[in-house]
């Protein structure tokens, strides 16, 4: 058996991929990922179903499949134990159809066909805010939605765990489920692991429809933690834009700086979150008769963005082999896991046409022809998965309280208004400001008794002992209390300010006694207080 990928660290939380490098699980990707040691991939590139809520027909493999493949696939089938749709159902894989018969695959979600119960458990008990978001989208949206959002969460959970601290994922969806991921992944992985949304542009004969054509797909990238690989890849810069051109400064006769550009037009700029990578045509090369099959130019990108060399790539819904391809050109080790063992045909089929050094050792010689030594690759049944050695399970953990939730509690209706309080310490006072006299006559010195020419401060303030209740309010004239505006001054030594500044408007013994005020006030307030509490 070949040796298996990674690299163990000593001291850390690292530990070694105990699946082979170059192999090709035929299995239910959740059993596999289960099987899967602790922080050992480095990089998860999936491109799982969208929940599209149709069956995807597929014409027969581009070439047809031949009955030398059929033959191989029904023989690998039948070491694993398996000799009929029945017994492959109970292994958890598919049957691959008949090559005279279109194929494809459902992707319709259902609670009672789709959804396991130990999952809903698992999700209720150790991750509350996945289970939430599962039940909102019930009411929100649909069964079938939150069917699919709960097949995905638990693979979900799974690989989370598999990456290492150094590790990313790429998932791969369309508007049908993104917001939807979006929020799971925020669950899974946590708000602040979330690095990009990327938008795949691609341009592709259409029909007439009645809204704008939709052209692309979108990528959620996650990183495991803050020191998660990233190599920043370089684009070039629009043809008409003048930064292209590489830039010199040299300074002038005063001594400013110029910028120049120079006729170099091979400088570059950061990649943006839009990639417009063409999207596979019905005669391409690559096509192998899958409908949602997706480039290896796409998967290639995100390998060189999040690895580096030796670094373990990791897809789970591996039946096109674009992820798989890409890594073995970018000379990196790799695993795939599919649901269909026909996925071993169409890596076959995939590898050669990228003229990959790729021999596969489980296939039967042609007459003559031993194993051939090199890079190989190796299929294994849905019981020949890895043994694993470092598995943390939910059950090992602490159940996850959901957080408390503090709400803004309304205010109580107060006992007595400012505008009350106001108008009866001025009645008190006769009309006139507590600060320095002023009164609110007129000409013939009638009392005006209105409120508006006057502002309600703070006799005593806070940071002084003063109590910011009503009771500690004083009728102030709108220039003085302007002027005081946050100084903190006891309004006792704010008259004496402004008696030493000759603005008083009457002698400061005739100024009302700030004591028997507030004992007003007071007396005011219980008044209020008895009159309009409930009576019990």
């Amino acid at each position: 058996m070949p040796q298996t990928t990674g690299r163990q660290k000593a001291g850390s939380a690292v530990y070694d991929c105990n699946a082979v490098n170059r192999g090709v699980y035929i299995a239910d990707n959740l059993d596999f990922l289960r099987s899967l040691n602790d922080a050992c991939i480095d990089l998860v590139c999936i491109d799982p179903p969208f929940d599209k809520n149709q069956t995807f027909v597929a014409d027969q493999l581009r070439p047809p499949l031949t009955e030398a493949e059929r033959q191989n696939e029904l023989r690998l089938l039948a070491q694993w134990g398996i000799a009929g749709p029945e017994a492959a159902a109970d292994a958890g894989i598919q049957w691959p159809v008949d090559h005279r018969v279109r194929g494809g695959y459902r992707d319709i979600w259902r609670w009672d066909t789709d959804i396991h119960e130990e999952w809903l458990q698992t999700l209720e008990t150790y991750y509350p805010a996945v289970h939430s978001l599962i039940e909102a989208t019930r009411l929100v949206h649909s069964d079938g939605r939150a069917a699919y959002l709960c097949f995905m969460a638990i693979r979900l959970i799974e690989i989370h765990r598999v990456l290492k601290p150094t590790g990313s994922l790429y998932l791969h969806c369309d508007h049908n489920a993104n917001g939807y991921l979006r929020q799971l992944l925020d669950a899974v992985f946590g708000t602040e692991s979330f690095r990009n949304e990327i938008v795949w542009s691609y341009q592709r004969w259409t029909g007439a429809t009645r809204t704008f054509q939709r052209m692309h797909d979108t990528i959620l990238f996650y990183a495991r933690s803050k020191s998660s690989t990233f190599n920043t890849l370089k684009e070039p810069f629009s043809s008409k834009s003048k930064h292209q051109s590489s830039r010199r400064s040299v300074h002038d006769e005063q001594g400013k700086i110029q910028q120049t550009y120079t006729d170099d037009r091979a400088r570059e700029k950061a990649m943006r979150d839009v990639w417009e990578i063409s999207y596979l045509n019905s005669q391409s090369r690559e096509r192998t008769g899958y409908p949602t099959q997706k480039p290896v130019a796409l998967a290639e990108r995100i390998i060189e963005a999040s690895t580096n060399k030796g670094d373990i790539v990791l897809d789970c819904f591996a039946g096109c082999a674009y992820a798989a391809t890409a890594a073995e050109r970018l000379e990196r080790p790799w695993v795939a896991c599919d649901l269909n063992p026909r996925a071993w045909t169409v890596f076959k089929r995939q590898f050669n046409k990228s003229n990959l050094a790729l021999l596969t050792c489980n296939d039967e010689p042609a007459p003559g022809q031993g194993v051939l030594d090199g890079p190989h690759a190796q299929v294994f049944g849905p019981n020949e998965l890895p043994v694993p050695q470092q598995v943390t399970r939910p059950t090992e953990l602490a159940p996850l309280a959901t957080p408390e939730r503090k709400f803004r509690q309304p205010k109580a209706k107060p006992v007595m208004t400012d505008d009350e309080m106001l108008t009866e310490l001025l009645e008190f006072s006769d009309y006139t400001a507590w600060c320095c006299g002023f009164a609110n006559r007129k000409p013939d010195g009638t009392v005006i008794r209105q409120t508006w020419n006057f502002h309600l401060d703070h006799v005593d303030p806070v940071s002084a002992g003063g109590i910011n209740e009503i009771t500690n309010r004083a009728p102030m004239c709108p220039h003085h209390n302007i002027r005081k505006s946050n100084r903190l001054v006891a309004l006792r030594e704010y008259r004496n300010r402004i008696l030493a500044a000759g603005e008083m408007q009457m002698p400061p013994d005739r100024l009302v006694d700030l004591g028997q005020a507030q004992l007003y006030a007071a007396r005011t307030y219980a008044r209020y207080e008895q009159e309009r509490l409930p009576q019990t």
